[in-house]
């Protein structure tokens, strides 16, 4: 565990604002914007008669132009919350500018102070500012362009109040609050900032660059990424996600990143597959993919070992649940504590008349003629849709891959599950567990689970992956992070909706080691949105590449 030497309060504090900055920062500027439009709608200044029009442009210039620097400041605050440097550097600019107006120009000391100050900040902040900028980065996205509009309404409102206040108004047209001298004046900056609205509209539309997404995988990216498993570092079995042709791929030079769009992310599914050495670079790549994309990267079902490369890259992680491990060197179902999964077995087997099978490919095409009813009637208890990107689907095609585990009883099949293994079969792990609800006995999983693990430990396989528990095993401490403690809150409270403890504790049976998955994003405070994201990407609609 690293000491507080190794990390002094100094270098933790420059941390964490390098992780606010954008964030800070845009608020700060979208504030300072909005505070300026306001205040120039109401102005302060003493009416100077006898002026030409001329010389009115030159008093009035200073309002007109810090009407623009207004609008501007708040537009600028989706660039800064894209990191983008040349918001930075505009935005350095009008916060010093907007200083000095409101100190030479109002003597507001405390406005001026707070402009100045933001400003400094923001300065010693370049570091947080990284990223080169298209004049496409700095168009203001939805958000931001309805709090101008808002900030807009309230500024009108003001400058109605401050010229019903005066006299002349009474007997004034309604064209007086832009042309005449005095009541004019407000009318006249808010009608410049307007204007300044409309060129960032027309920028918008002629410049902005929607959100990409990565192309499926081709035929010949199948291929090589089935090269790149076989050579690596001991692969995780569920590598095999590779091929469910929902997915594109990363490559780099000795791995490679399966990853697909969710919501405004790109998202990788598990850690870098290939050499060891080479993981760190696939997630500099999926970064640099991601901004290429202008969609977030994220790293979903990271495994701990994945940890150091995701920190030293600039991720933020946090856990997502446990995987269930198990070790099958000292699996057994002897002695009191597997009394129920023993009974369980005896039972299908002697009174059920049930029969294990494990089918290892090639696989004929009647299996799938006798899988299909199975999948077709636990599909229609369960909603009626495949899950996508972190689980497998029935698809002949994908499945012909795998080893298949079945129960049987009177000749019939009643229940499936598909078989991941590791390139050196070393390791394996279940994906698509199904069954015929109308006609599956209690406990017939249990029966299927045991026949795998024990069929897993005759071929002298080391682990077996049971899946993820979500969100099992989140801190309570009282320094545990807010995603943490609300995770462990839905995990606690929400079982009537997904049955996160019973899946748990069904695990828990086959005496598993609990191993942590972590999912990974550039910034905590967007961790529930990326969460969501994989939420909806998992049990979205399947697109897939056609098979060739």
């Amino acid at each position: 565990m690293a000491s507080a030497a190794e990390h002094p309060p100094a270098d933790l504090w420059r941390a964490r604002l390098f992780e606010a900055a954008p964030l800070l920062f845009s608020s700060l500027a979208f504030a300072a914007g909005a505070v300026t439009l306001l205040s120039i709608a109401t102005p302060a200044l003493p009416h100077v008669r006898g002026l030409d029009a001329l010389e009115r442009l030159a008093d009035e210039l200073p309002e007109l132009t810090a009407s623009i620097a207004g609008v501007a400041l708040m537009g600028l605050a989706t660039g800064l919350n894209r990191r983008v440097d040349a918001a930075w550097a505009v935005t350095t600019a009008l916060l010093s500018a907007v200083c000095l107006y409101a100190f030479f120009r109002h003597g507001h000391l405390a406005a001026a102070g707070a402009a100045g100050a933001t400003a400094l900040l923001l300065a010693l902040s370049r570091r947080a500012f990284y990223r080169h900028s298209r004049l496409a980065d700095l168009v203001p996205d939805r958000r931001v362009a309805l709090g101008i509009a808002f900030a807009f309404g309230i500024a009108f409102v003001g400058a109605l109040l401050w010229v019903g206040a005066r006299p002349a108004w009474a007997e004034a047209p309604w064209w007086a609050l832009l042309t005449d001298p005095h009541l004019g004046r407000p009318g006249r900056a808010l009608a410049i900032g307007l204007a300044a609205c409309v060129v960032v509209v027309l920028q918008h539309y002629l410049l902005s660059r929607h959100r990409g997404a990565p192309a499926l995988a081709a035929s010949e990216d199948f291929a090589r990424a089935e090269a790149m498993i076989e050579v690596a570092d001991d692969a995780l079995p569920d590598a095999e996600l590779a091929f469910t042709r929902d997915k594109s791929f990363l490559f780099v030079d000795g791995a490679f990143v399966m990853n697909a769009r969710g919501g405004a992310s790109l998202i990788a599914m598990g850690p870098p597959v290939g050499k060891r050495a080479a993981w760190k670079s696939a997630l500099s790549a999926l970064r640099a993919e991601a901004e290429r994309l202008s969609l977030r990267p994220v790293v979903y079902a990271a495994p701990p070992d994945l940890l150091p490369d995701l920190l030293d890259v600039g991720f933020r992680v946090e856990k997502v649940g446990e995987n269930a491990i198990v070790d099958l060197a000292g699996f057994t179902i002897a002695g009191s504590a597997r009394q129920k999964i023993r009974a369980a077995r005896r039972r299908f087997v002697e009174r059920e008349g049930a029969v294990f099978e494990m089918l290892a490919p090639p696989h004929a095409q009647a299996l799938w003629d006798e899988l299909r009813p199975v999948s077709d009637a636990w599909l229609a208890a369960h909603g009626g849709r495949e899950k996508a990107f972190s689980l497998g689907a029935f698809n002949p095609d994908y499945l012909a891959r795998a080893h298949i585990a079945t129960a049987r009883i009177h000749g019939r099949v009643i229940a499936f599950a598909n078989i991941w293994l590791n390139a050196k079969k070393t390791r394996g792990a279940i994906d698509l567990m199904r069954f015929v609800p109308d006609a599956a006995p209690n406990g017939l999983m249990d029966f299927l689970f045991t026949e795998i693990l024990l069929w897993a430990q005759s071929q002298h396989m080391t682990t077996f992956d049971l899946g993820m528990a979500p969100l099992a095993g989140l801190a309570s401490e009282k320094y545990a992070s807010l995603f943490a403690r609300i995770g462990r809150l839905v995990h606690e409270r929400g079982e009537q909706f997904y049955g996160f403890q019973g899946l748990r504790a069904f695990k828990g049976k086959f005496g598993p080691r609990w191993e942590p998955r972590y999912i990974a994003a550039p910034g905590t405070w967007t961790m529930p949105i990326v969460l969501a994201e994989v939420a909806m990407l998992t049990n979205g609609p399947r697109h897939t590449a056609a098979a060739e």
